[in-house]
């Protein structure tokens, strides 16, 4: 929200390898951060600034090496 990540609840339903159904706490309109797992897990706090940007874009290796 407002170029930051903010932390909310949410209750889940069934979920597969590749899926998971979100019953509550998600409206539709929000945005939600996906990728990548490793930050969302170990490293991004509520309030840490993120910015929206493209699957292909986030994992692009950098060729100006």
């Amino acid at each position: 929200k407002d170029g930051k990540a903010k932390l909310v609840p949410i209750k889940t339903g069934i979920q597969d390898n590749n899926s998971i159904e979100v019953l509550t706490g998600v409206a539709e309109g929000d945005e939600v951060i996906i990728e990548p797992y490793s930050a969302i897990s170990k490293t991004l706090k509520d309030g840490d600034p993120v910015k929206i940007t493209t699957k292909e874009k986030l994992y692009e290796k950098n060729s100006k090496k």
